[in-house]
């Protein structure tokens, strides 16, 4: 195993290397906005400053993730993920500031382990199932806690439904003036991407905000709150951690977290990096990208950053604006530092419903309501697997939706696990017999990368069953062909199975 960018300074050619720094240029302008908003989410009140954790953390992670990681496009730092979860550990007296540090070095420790231990071609047996659930459990989940700063509420509460509990209690504190900045900044958001895409929408609602905010305030007698009236002076600077206190630690309190943040930034740096080989048709080195996760995520806990991972967003903006290597997310990571040290003295003047109307963007983004809307239609089974996941993780958290769903799915799946699936190849056909489920579609997708054809026949005339993970794993392999001019075709579909295909393939 060797990291990417290594692999990429071999043949790299030096007229590349304005495309990196200009997509570096873009990526940061992008990250910043989002990664304050990002942070003063994952941070409560009175805990510690939110801003300074979020911009830490894509500087520190989005350097590593880039330098030591396995894909050649991936881009790391704060991702909406970790929000929700965050702002739980933190709100917790048990693990605090220095607690949540610690759960972060530990679960660098164990994504570096589980990259040396190859973990991550196990990653790949993920259901696709739970893995849509959660996320949009999270989405959700963070939807929700953006209403407070959005309406200018006086509200409080951790939990989803403690939130919206204490919206409607308070909902005489609504704020008008407010409400009007943030819709402004969700109309930015959401309208500028549909006009051109390179525009970076979140920037020009930042400035526009900014500007009508101290409008209203200085001449209209309004009392929108910006982040100097919540936070005070922001000053630049990284906060290492304070080891003479570790002997105030609870540290069983911190194996759960440890776990579930390593957990969480396996899952979606891996799938952030395969959303980048989709887009450009490269591969990555999903042990290599653990192992670059881990490292990011040591170094980001220890200069008062959060934990951080690959982003989807983040690495598709780069590749968007011609990324070539990934000295993108390098560069990235210089520039959001020199942003850093150079705009902070007048970060006070943001009004924080802006970050509301950034977050509620990207919570639409990452739910992805239609997809999830049109999965529940695929058959009982995994409708449910789908479902569970998702309202676990909001009325509880993450850890109960991913437990809860793979107990399911794997009570469900007893039947197909005796069935078994045996594969046949003859030349460039595959003839596969028995049941296709997420852990033994890897077979096809094994053999199917042993065929050196133009065209791949797959035959599934003695396919009783095949699951969502099943069909996503083949639609990806049917794009992935797709852009090498290569064909993948599947033909003796019973009923059954030709009816799942044929829904599947028109949602994904």
């Amino acid at each position: 195993m060797k990291p990417e960018l290594f692999n990429s300074l071999k043949n790299y050619k030096k007229k590349n290397i304005l495309n990196d720094l200009l997509a570096g240029l873009m990526v940061a302008i992008i990250a910043l906005p989002l990664s304050i908003a990002l942070g003063i989410q994952s941070v409560p009140e009175g805990i510690g400053n939110g801003i300074q954790a979020g911009i830490i953390t894509a500087i520190v992670a989005g350097f590593f993730i880039s330098f030591l990681g396995g894909s050649k496009f991936q881009i790391g730092g704060p991702t909406a993920a970790f929000v929700v979860i965050l702002f739980g550990y933190l709100s917790n007296p048990d693990i605090g500031l220095l607690g949540l540090a610690l759960a972060g070095i530990m679960a660098g420790v164990l994504l570096i382990l589980m990259g040396f231990l190859r973990v991550g071609n196990v990653m790949k047996f993920f259901p696709y199932p739970i893995t849509i659930g959660f996320t949009t459990g999270i989405g959700i989940t963070l939807l929700i806690g953006q209403i407070k700063d959005l309406c200018g509420f006086e509200a409080s509460g951790t939990e989803a439904i403690e939130k919206l509990v204490s919206y409607f209690e308070n909902i005489h504190t609504f704020n008008l003036a407010t409400f009007l900045v943030g819709a402004l900044g969700l109309l930015c958001v959401i309208v500028i991407p549909k006009i051109n895409k390179k525009i970076p929408s979140a920037f020009v609602a930042l400035i526009l905000c900014t500007a009508v905010t101290q409008l209203l305030n200085n001449f209209a007698g309004t009392s929108i709150k910006t982040i100097g009236t919540s936070y005070g002076e922001i000053s630049a600077g990284f906060n290492l951690i304070d080891f003479s206190l570790i002997s105030n630690v609870k540290f069983p309190a911190l194996i759960v977290p440890a776990i579930v943040i390593a957990f969480l930034c396996a899952i979606e740096s891996l799938l952030s990096a395969t959303v980048a080989s989709g887009m450009t048709g490269t591969s990555f080195d999903a042990n290599q990208e653990l192992i670059g996760q881990g490292v990011a995520n040591i170094c980001s806990s220890l200069v008062g950053g959060l934990p951080a991972t690959g982003a989807i967003a983040r690495t598709a903006a780069g590749i968007e604006n011609g990324a070539k290597s990934p000295l993108t997310g390098v560069f990235h990571a210089i520039f959001l530092l020199i942003m850093y040290f150079a705009l902070m003295g007048v970060v006070g003047y943001i009004p924080l419903a802006v970050f509301s109307a950034i977050l509620i963007s990207v919570a639409i983004n990452m739910s992805r309501f239609k997809l999830f809307g049109k999965l529940t239609t695929f058959g009982i089974r995994d409708s449910i697997i789908l479902i569970v996941t998702c309202a676990l993780t909001i009325i509880f958290d993450l850890t109960y939706g991913v437990i809860g769903g793979v107990v399911i799915t794997l009570l469900a799946n007893i039947g197909s696990f005796k069935r078994g699936l045996v594969i046949k190849v003859e030349d460039n056909q595959i003839k596969i017999n028995g049941s296709v489920n997420f852990v033994n579609v890897n077979k096809i997708l094994k053999s199917c990368g042993e065929i050196k054809d133009k065209e791949i026949i797959i035959d599934f005339s003695l396919v009783e069953r095949i699951d969502e993970t099943a069909l996503e794993r083949l639609a990806s392999l049917n794009r992935a062909m797709a852009k090498e001019e290569r064909a993948l075709s599947f033909v003796n579909l019973s009923e059954r199975v030709q009816k799942r295909y044929d829904r599947f393939f028109k949602v994904v």
